[in-house]
């Protein structure tokens, strides 16, 4: 299993989106209305304690081969891909701005924040895929198996050719 980071920037745009502004909102209502400001001071526990749990539910990030499965964790989304090993599979490594009909284009369940996004997308193709985006990443992994398409950052190969996992 590898764990996948991501940057310290949608950490922030998180807290800015979560924190920040509903507790500036709520205080400037306060304010405003004259209202002590003891639900401003709530609102910031609140908004704090909802913060620290999305950040640990997007943190949790992982590709894992067992056997001849491949498991994508990407915060609150999940897949499985079964059976990658038969001859009708196919694993592809393509350079980011190169994906064409695979590049993500409407989010059906899915998040897709900056260099952040992840869940389920329709392609550019229009046919559903999990997707695994987290980072920059120069390289991207198109893996398809039956009806499962899925687009992961990083490149899934090792030198040797087998699959190791994304970095």
């Amino acid at each position: 299993m590898t764990g996948l980071e991501i940057g310290w920037q949608l950490y922030l745009l998180l807290f800015c989106l979560v924190v920040l502004l509903p507790v500036l909102a709520v205080w400037l209502f306060c304010w405003w209305r004259r209202f002590p400001l003891r639900p401003a001071l709530w609102s910031m526990v609140g908004a704090t304690m909802l913060y620290m749990l999305l950040s640990w539910g997007i943190s949790s990030n992982s590709v894992t081969l067992e056997e001849n499965r491949l498991a994508l964790q990407a915060g609150f989304y999940h897949a499985q891909i079964d059976n990658i090993g038969l001859a009708s599979s196919a694993i592809h490594v393509l350079p980011q701005d190169k994906l064409g009909e695979y590049a993500p284009a409407t989010a059906v369940n899915g998040i897709r924040l900056p260099g952040y996004q992840v869940g389920w997308y329709l392609l550019q193709n229009r046919k559903l895929a999990f997707v695994m985006l987290i980072g920059p990443q120069d390289e991207v992994s198109l893996v398809r198996s039956g009806e499962m398409t899925a687009v992961v950052g990083g490149n899934l190969f090792s030198q040797s050719g087998r699959i190791v996992a994304a970095h």
